[in-house]
């Protein structure tokens, strides 16, 4: 027998279930002190209910001379007392509901951190090649509005709808007491109120998955426009830009107004539903009054009791609101949540690997990107520890797919990559990747202070180190020219120093941890070649101990590395040293050539 299927609200919500197991005590002593605090709410009608009886019975004892029955005279001390009771349950009720609602927003705040958290460990742990197909923006509102959503969940709708079925479930145990048939008929609005919810929801939560999903366009809209305002500028297209950006916003606001439409027509109906309940109250219960077949007070009792049924319905629309729109958001965390990363340690990972050599071996490679284009064919190479490959070729040779499979960027086949004689499959990720050093033409620097992006792979970095890295990259005398010097705070994607300081920030960032491999991907694009052969020969003495791969363009950077090879198309065309690819005259000896020309030209 198949179990029934789940409404989405419950399947989006089940996602939260470790983090509500976690802090289980706390909600279970919240939900005691919701029960707690409305018995004692429940208990101030029946003490009115004494009241008025006593009070009646006093009338009729001194104004109806055929009353027959107990005399008694209610004092103004009983009615005194009777008032304190009252105020002192009240009191008490307030201060168990502030240590309620206090200790259920502190669950919800601390529950909103765990999730925020595991969302970002999350998104680390997922493969670069996840992040070519996913928009920023959108990871953005995930992990701010959605996130929020789901907390409004956790506190304020968990705390309302604990609090409505609690109180419910007790003041109609009690009105039933007092009057069944009285109850069954006050409360025949809301069956209809339970179908009205129903037919809400299903509606609601589509819609909130839509304005979500127009939050992300819009937030994935401005990141870009942000991030690509100099193009905007260079291109004058700030008007483009705008006008689409605002029919992006008028689109995100229509669909806010279709859910607001939606709730301004439900409202009033869960208002207006309960009163129905007090119409009949003072019919009936007025001529069971009349006809002594009910009390005065339990007249007055029942009344209290069903306008204190309102209260909760009247949040009900409140509730389902505030869980459409968390159940929304978890499905969409969820769904990133959901999503299994590419690399990973497996259990063929052998643990006592604690370090590498530097070999580094590719073994028949053959890599193709997800969508099934071929880059790299056939790729046999030996790279020795402690010494220097070059890799020259087009744009789209293969260059640096090649390279990224080293750190496992990119997951190559199993069998085909190999450092010091091991699968990098079997080596510890961390390991790894903590004995490789990478530099990127177009580096990445935080907004930071400057020292903090050199020393980025230090856990307790020293200025001696920040400095003699500096130097090594040639770009400490330039940081001892800016006004803070080693503490000048960079913008994003450090777009306040010049490309070629980035480069080189880069490459003291990747020289400070002393990997045991360097990869330098195009490095030196941004520098002039004076620059650059001051760089290498500071390297030189860093680079005879560590396997190094050169990326470039230029001859004059490659030419004295170990061995070059030359790749065209994803093989491997050619290879070996400066001179002998200049005697084998293919392209790396026309690609020299033309540079040579080049220089030529540019001294005439």
């Amino acid at each position: 027998m198949h179990s029934p299927e789940r409404s989405p609200t419950i399947r989006s919500l089940l996602g939260l279930k470790k983090y509500v197991i976690r802090y289980r005590y706390a909600i279970v002593f919240s939900f005691f002190l919701v029960v707690v605090t409305n018995v004692l709410l429940l208990i101030s009608p029946k003490i009115l209910k004494t009241v008025v009886d006593e009070l009646g019975l006093a009338w009729r004892s001194a104004y109806d001379p055929t009353y027959v029955g107990t005399t008694f005279t209610i004092s103004p001390e009983r009615i005194l007392f009777f008032a304190l009771l009252i105020f002192g349950i009240a009191l008490f009720a307030g201060i168990l509901r502030f240590i309620q609602r206090r200790t259920i927003q502190g669950v919800a705040r601390q529950m909103e951190f765990h999730l925020r958290a595991d969302f970002f460990l999350h998104l680390q742990k997922l493969s670069a090649a996840y992040y070519d197909n996913v928009r920023t923006g959108d990871l953005m509102t995930r992990a701010t509005s959605d996130l929020n959503a789901i907390r409004m969940v956790l506190s304020s709708a968990v705390m309302y709808t604990a609090d409505a079925i609690v109180f419910f479930g007790l003041a109609l145990t009690i009105m039933l007491r007092i009057d069944i048939g009285l109850t069954l008929v006050a409360l025949l609005p809301y069956p209809v109120l339970a179908l009205l919810i129903r037919f809400l929801g299903k509606r609601l939560h589509a819609r909130y998955e839509r304005i979500q999903e127009g939050f992300s366009t819009l937030n994935t809209k401005v990141q870009e426009n942000l991030s690509g305002v100099r193009v905007v500028k260079a291109y004058t297209l700030e008007a483009s830009e705008i006008e689409h950006f605002q029919a992006l916003n008028r689109e995100f606001v229509d669909r806010n107004h279709q859910q607001i439409r939606l709730m301004t027509f439900f409202f009033p109906i869960f208002r207006c539903l309960p009163g129905i309940g007090i119409v009949v109250l003072l019919w009936m219960g007025g001529l069971r009054v009349i006809s002594e077949e009910m009390s005065l007070g339990d007249f007055v009792a029942f009344h209290a009791y069903l306008m204190m049924l309102i209260r909760p319905m009247i949040t009900l629309g409140f509730i389902v609101n505030t869980f459409e729109r968390g159940a929304a958001s978890m499905g969409r965390m969820q769904a990133i949540l959901d999503e299994k990363p590419e690399i990973f340690d497996g259990e063929q990972v052998k643990w006592r690997i604690k370090d590498i050599e530097g070999e580094i071996e590719f073994r028949d490679l053959n890599f193709a990107y997800p969508d099934g284009t071929p880059v790299l064919r056939g790729i046999n190479l030996k790279i020795e520890r402690g010494k220097t490959l070059a890799i020259v070729g087009g744009t789209g040779s293969g260059k640096s797919t090649l390279v990224n499979l080293i750190p496992r960027i990119r997951q190559a086949e199993r069998g085909t990559v190999f450092v010091d004689g091991v699968d990098i499959q079997d080596i510890p990720l961390n390991v790894l990747r903590s004995s490789i050093g990478v530099v990127e033409q177009e580096p990445f620097l935080f907004s930071d202070y400057l020292r903090n992006n050199i020393a980025y792979g230090l856990e307790t970095p020293d200025e001696e180190q920040i400095r003699a890295a500096a130097h090594t990259a040639d770009l400490l005398e330039q940081i001892e020219e800016f006004p803070a010097g080693l503490d000048t705070f960079l913008g994003e994607r450090g777009m306040t120093i010049s490309g070629g300081q980035r480069q080189r920030s880069a490459l003291a960032r990747a020289i400070i941890i002393k990997p045991k491999i360097l990869i330098l991907d195009d490095a030196f694009a941004n520098v002039d070649t004076q620059t650059e052969d001051t760089i290498l020969s500071r390297l030189a003495e860093i680079m005879k101990d560590r396997t190094t791969i050169l990326i470039s363009h230029r001859i004059s950077t490659v030419k004295d590395a170990d061995h070059i090879v030359v790749l065209d198309e994803g093989s491997i065309v050619e290879g070996g040293t400066h001179e002998q690819l200049l005697e084998q005259n293919g392209i790396y000896a026309g690609i020299y050539e033309t540079q040579l020309l080049q220089e030529e030209l540019e001294k005439l």
